[in-house]
């Protein structure tokens, strides 16, 4: 419980209102889960070009990166952009990392950095490479996910995007 700002205050409105205190109350929270349930990847065939330039699956990770590191950053994207776009795990691209020049929602962070997948799988080939201590990628990317802001208040979210045409999408049955 906090503290009420004007002490004083508060302790006149209690003795106004004769010691009762108003009932708590409760808003119930509506929770939104999106996923792709009703969605399934198809998986490529064996030598199967990818349907699109930029891959199966996109991933974009957006965050924020505190004023104060702002060109620390800079510096980091224009010295590492050529690392981080050799990724040693195939099927797995970095596409990049941008400044959001316009988004309806705040929260989602100021920066984007953008990765074609092949797979899903690919997910787990790229954090094994990021835990490798001696792979200079990894901590290439470790540097680049240190700049987001750790305050938990900070924008950060995190979008999986698959290809449409590379997607079973459940259609509804028809009646009867």
């Amino acid at each position: 419980m906090t503290e009420p700002s004007d002490p004083a205050g508060a302790a006149e409105a209690l003795l106004r209102a004769q010691g009762r205190v108003p009932p708590a109350s409760v808003t119930p929270l509506v929770s939104v889960v999106r996923s792709g349930e009703q969605f399934l990847i198809i998986p490529p065939s064996d030598g199967e070009p990818s349907a699109s330039a930029l891959g199966r699956i996109l991933l974009e990770w957006g965050y924020e990166v505190p004023r104060a590191q702002y060109g620390a950053f800079q510096a980091f994207l224009r010295d590492n952009n050529g690392l981080l776009a050799t990724s040693p795990v195939a099927g797995l691209t970095y596409h990049g990392t941008y400044t959001v020049f316009q988004q309806s929602e705040r929260s989602l962070g100021s920066f984007r950095t953008i990765w074609g997948l092949e797979s899903l799988k690919l997910l787990e080939d790229m954090s094994a490479q990021v835990a490798d201590p001696k792979n200079k990628w990894g901590e290439a990317v470790k540097a680049l996910m240190g700049f987001r802001d750790p305050d938990y208040t900070a924008g950060r979210s995190q979008v999986i995007l698959q290809l449409a045409a590379a997607t079973l999408i459940e259609t509804a049955k028809p009646p009867g």
